[in-house]
């Protein structure tokens, strides 16, 4: 069966996508699915330095300009988890092809994955809308701020006009505001609310996977239940629940 691809976009650069997409594929693994980890921002790539894999030989670039195969910049880190890399190379850029992007994706679908996830560069250029496109569906990641929603406001109706399927938000940083829902705000769903956690800043800074440094944090537990829900696995019932029934 092939791999489920879903894309994590933004409006706006710094909302912590690249973060929220590393740690849900924690989180992901952590449920027994084998999944993969893409960082298909070719110009200024981060998902390698928050993992501690630093200065990766092959990445995504090689492949893309038809140096490597796409098996060779695959690396397997803490817990299991997979992840494609994108280098930062001078050379490498000027030679992209990025239509082939099409085919690294279909050729990763088929790999025995259950899910990939697609870390896409913030905004609304070629760079952005390709993966995106190419993915089963997209979330979009957005902060309690003004910027950061009318941002998301603009991704939404672009992915709706090329008839890209939005699966619903996730709201990172989040404190309580005057944005109370901002998934309604959006006409979305709300998959999940990361509140503002020292937590994850400890566990990116440490290139630790947050829910095995931070177990019992907050960010830690709202990351798991957002898994599951990814995952379509059933939340847990709390013992008051259990009680009542």
């Amino acid at each position: 069966m092939a791999a489920k691809v879903i894309a994590f976009g933004s409006g706006k650069g710094g909302v912590g996508k690249t973060t929220i997409a590393l740690n849900i594929g924690f989180a992901i693994a952590s449920l027994e699915k084998k999944v993969l980890v893409v960082d298909t921002d070719v110009s200024l790539p981060n998902l390698d330095l928050y993992t501690g894999l630093e200065r990766p030989i092959i990445t995504l670039l090689e492949v893309l300009n038809g140096s490597a195969d796409v098996q060779s910049a695959i690396y397997s880190i803490q817990m299991g988890l997979n992840i494609l890399p994108c280098g930062s190379s001078l050379h490498a850029l000027r030679d992209i092809n990025m239509d082939k992007l099409e085919d690294v994706i279909l050729e990763l679908r088929n790999m025995g994955y259950d899910f990939i996830i697609l870390d896409i560069p913030a905004g609304l250029s070629k760079f952005s809308m390709l993966p995106m496109t190419y993915s089963d569906e997209v979330v979009i990641i957005v902060n309690p701020d003004p910027a950061s929603i009318s941002d998301a406001q603009k991704v939404k109706a672009v992915l709706e006009l090329a008839g890209i399927k939005i699966t619903g938000v996730i709201v990172n940083k989040y404190k309580k505001s005057i944005y109370e829902d901002i998934g309604v705000k959006l006409g979305l769903v709300t998959i999940g609310t990361v509140p503002q956690d020292d937590a994850i800043i400890e566990a990116r800074d440490r290139k630790k996977p947050l829910i095995l440094l931070k177990p019992r944090s907050s960010s830690s537990k709202a990351l798991l239940t957002i898994a599951r829900r990814i995952c379509g696995i059933p939340e847990k019932e709390s013992i008051l629940k259990r009680l009542l029934k």
